[in-house]
């Protein structure tokens, strides 16, 4: 894994903002969500809680040009693509297959069938670079998921097709309750390369990092027309989902240390220590919480 230096990048203090902006917001509606579900509004919920900085930094970097495929736990990337909190709980509350225009914003529904998504995302960008159309597709996927064979299947079709799509993996080390080193004997970085397509990995807990190495990503896949992956190492706070006691098979100390870490904090103490960010601009993006929080209670408590 290469480390943060060797792709930090100098980022001006605007996107630096937005960049912590985006992450305050996916962790107060995934605090939320998670609110609801225990009060018995919504039915299931799974939470993105330390995975905002991997998700924040690639969706930002890939830009709204680009098509995504997400999995199911891609809220930080729903929000900053144009989701709305109530659009983008409303299929966990059993009011919609979806909850948003998915060719407006470019964002297709989430999959709950795991890597389901890596296929669609293949296949579209095909279908889109058929009919001469913009065809640069960004697919997310977990490590539990690229166990399955419809990942080594789009990957394989991918290289072949020189199909311009960008695999993001986040890797948080647990399928559920099956951890990464009992699920393969690579990575899954080292796995793409053997299906011929470019990757990297690399740590997720600095929203920088990520958007620097995404962007180059970017840059390839559509100056190369060829596939590239991504592997983002991040740490999961909470259960696989609301239906799932962490507790039981991890450990007290590793689920502390997690939190510990937390990218959202860290980032915002960064910004801050570096005057990027005072405490006028926190109350403000506050403020704003508070207003998204209230509509969402209003519609769904």
């Amino acid at each position: 894994m290469k480390s943060e230096s060797e792709y930090a990048t100098d980022l001006d203090d605007g996107t630096r903002r937005s960049l912590l902006r985006h992450m305050l917001v996916a962790r107060r509606i995934d605090e939320e969500a998670r609110r609801l579900q225990r009060q018995g509004a919504l039915d299931l919920w799974l939470s993105c809680q330390g995975q905002e900085a991997a998700q924040v930094g690639s969706a930002l970097a890939v830009g709204p040009a680009s098509t995504v495929f997400p999995s199911y736990r891609e809220h930080a990337v729903a929000l900053l693509r144009g989701v709305a909190p109530d659009e983008l709980v409303a299929q966990w509350a059993g009011r919609t297959f979806c909850g948003w225009d998915p060719r407006r914003l470019r964002f297709f529904p989430y999959t709950l069938v795991l890597a389901a998504q890596t296929l669609h995302a293949v296949g579209y960008s095909i279908g889109q670079r058929l009919q001469g159309l913009e065809d640069f597709v960004v697919v997310y996927v977990g490590d539990g998921a690229t166990s399955e064979g419809d990942m080594s299947e789009a990957m394989n079709l991918a290289a072949v097709e020189s199909a311009a799509v960008l695999f993001i993996c986040q890797n948080n080390g647990w399928a559920i309750s099956k951890p990464a080193e009992e699920q393969m004997r690579t990575s899954v970085a080292e796995r793409a390369r053997g299906f011929g397509i470019e990757s990297v990995r690399i740590a997720g807990q600095d929203p920088e990092s990520v958007f620097s190495v995404c962007s180059r990503a970017t840059a390839h896949v559509r100056g190369q027309r060829a596939p590239y992956l991504v592997e983002i190492q991040v740490s999961r706070f909470h259960g696989h989902s609301s239906s799932d006691a962490q507790e039981v098979y991890r450990s007290a100390e590793d689920i502390a240390r997690t939190r510990v870490a937390d990218p959202v904090t860290a980032y915002a103490a960064r910004l801050s220590g570096l005057g990027v960010v005072n405490a006028r601009w926190l109350d403000d993006v506050e403020a704003e919480l508070r207003e998204l929080r209230e509509r969402l209670v209003k519609e769904y408590a």
